[in-house]
């Protein structure tokens, strides 16, 4: 199931989720936009006239105003993210005196980690490892991971790839001031090697390049590991949520 459905201000696309082909999958296009409870209704309604039968329907991230729409028309929260956020050197900021960035250390205290350009070839390996990394239902497939590169205007991705295979990746993306780090994953068997501070550095440095002057990134409220990260680089957290809701349809 794939389409795009909504009014004229709110646009959603309806897809499955992933490695559950009978749940419907809401992702809002337009972040800054609220749905009425109107909206939320015909999406299911599109969700339940689907040619296979679905289960159920989630949404993806969601802003806490939107969050309540949905939530008002019986869905139920089923994971909460932390939203952090940490100033860039901008371009404008670039040779000023005395001018320093709050992040962005280049010392490694852990082994080297070298990284390369993400291929389409390493897709199927990216989704395993990020499966693994994640667990059900939290997983993305190929199909999901393709959805986050083309989420903004540009976007980089890049993997560390081990004796063994793939160890670690991430897709970050970039639209006009903002960068964002959409996706980081380890696999669990190569944490602790600074992996995923060597993939963030790049990832920030990257956005700064391109003009972004703010990044933002989200994790499980309970992930004290990649929390305790973040902040060691300079995240901020927000004093706002995400979440991410269900319907299960009976």
């Amino acid at each position: 199931m794939t389409t795009a459905t909504a009014r004229d201000t709110v646009r959603g696309r309806l897809d499955t989720w992933p490695y559950e082909p009978d749940v419907a999958h809401l992702v809002l296009l337009d972040h800054h936009m609220v749905p009425t409870r109107t909206d939320v209704g015909a999406w299911v309604a599109e969700a339940r006239q689907a040619p296979e039968p679905t289960r159920a329907m989630r949404t993806g991230a969601m802003f806490p105003e939107a969050a309540g729409v949905f939530a008002d028309v019986g869905f139920t929260t089923i994971d909460t993210l932390a939203l952090l956020d940490i100033r860039l050197l901008t371009r404008s900021d670039r040779g000023r005196p005395g001018q320093r960035r709050n992040v962005l250390t280049t010392t490694r205290r852990n082994v080297r980690t070298t990284t390369r350009r993400m291929r389409s070839s390493d897709l199927p390996a990216v989704a395993e490892l990020d499966r693994t990394a994640f667990g059900d239902p939290w997983g993305n497939d190929v199909r999901s991971l393709g959805d986050i590169t083309t989420a903004t205007p540009r976007h980089q991705a890049r993997v560390v790839e081990g004796p063994d295979g793939l160890e670690a990746f991430a897709i970050s993306g970039q639209s006009g001031r903002y960068g964002y780090l959409q996706r980081l994953a380890v696999h669990p068997g190569a944490r602790r090697r600074g992996h995923a501070r060597h993939l963030v550095e790049g990832a920030l440095h990257w956005m700064e390049r391109r003009g972004a002057s703010t990044a933002l990134v989200n994790t499980g409220v309970n992930n004290d590991a990649a929390l305790d990260l973040y902040r060691s680089l300079g995240f901020t957290r927000r004093a706002e949520t995400l979440q991410i809701l269900e319907h299960i349809f009976t």
